[in-house]
């Protein structure tokens, strides 16, 4: 069966049209993310959408830690996060922690950092993998700054959801890694630490959003069919997730 795809006839941009702004490219890969990536695939752009990606998350996340309410759900978080992965945390250790917390917001200002310093990051392992995978195992021939530049189009829905979520858990006082739109919140009669609460918990609604639309991308970019490229990193994503549940459960 040939490899052909219907994205070779779907809406290209003509040549001589200019490429959007930041702003209209963000709006068109949530609401048109077919039409926004033929312009996207034929003049690749990263450093702004990069930008933006990493501003949004750094604000959503970080902000609400300048308030008490905020850095007392991030250090609940943190404690979660350490005895997951079967770290123990002593009652002393908690209380030199709370009163660091409460002394500065150095957690805020280390939180918008991070994001500043990881979206980069994170997106340069995954473009990495990304083009090794399609040019030199599937005979693509992207440049790898297409390649990113795809991708970091595509994290503008991540960080949709960070700022969906923000809001949510401040009001909750609670912060949990990843969106409030995953499966987990449908069964809250589930034990927390078990693992089918685990693996609900991780199916995010927005993580699939994602998935789909970074499919749409690659899928224009290497003129593949969509669906395959979907099914593919939808298998890698289940693999994580129950990865997770399996080390975070107990």
């Amino acid at each position: 069966m040939s490899d052909a795809t219907p994205t070779t006839t779907m809406p290209s941009a003509a040549p001589s049209d200019s490429i959007p702004g930041l702003l209209s490219r963000a709006i068109g890969i949530i609401t048109s993310p077919t039409a926004m990536y033929a312009h996207v695939v034929r003049s690749p752009k990263v450093a702004g959408m990069m930008f933006l990606v990493a501003l949004l998350q750094a604000l959503a996340i970080g902000l609400p830690q300048f308030t008490e309410r905020g850095r007392a759900a991030a250090l609940e978080l943190q404690v979660q996060s350490m005895e997951n992965f079967g770290m123990t945390v002593t009652d002393e250790a908690y209380q030199q922690m709370e009163q660091r917390s409460r002394s500065s917001n150095l957690g805020a200002y280390m939180a918008i950092v991070t994001q500043f310093a990881g979206v980069p990051f994170g997106a340069l392992i995954l473009t990495v993998i990304l083009w090794a995978v399609f040019n030199t195992m599937m005979g693509g021939t992207a440049t790898f700054k297409q390649v990113m530049s795809v991708l970091v189009h595509s994290q503008i829905i991540t960080a949709l959801g960070t700022v969906f979520s923000a809001p949510i858990m401040y009001a909750r006082g609670v912060m949990q890694a990843g969106s409030v739109a995953n499966l987990g919140a449908a069964f809250p009669m589930l034990d927390e630490s078990s693992f089918a609460a685990k693996v609900l918990g991780a199916v995010d609604l927005f993580a699939i959003w994602w998935v789909v639309v970074l499919s749409i991308g690659l899928a224009i970019l290497f003129k593949r069919k969509s669906a395959g490229i979907a099914t593919g990193l939808f298998v890698v994503y289940g693999a994580i997730v129950l990865a997770i549940a399996y080390f975070t459960s107990r």
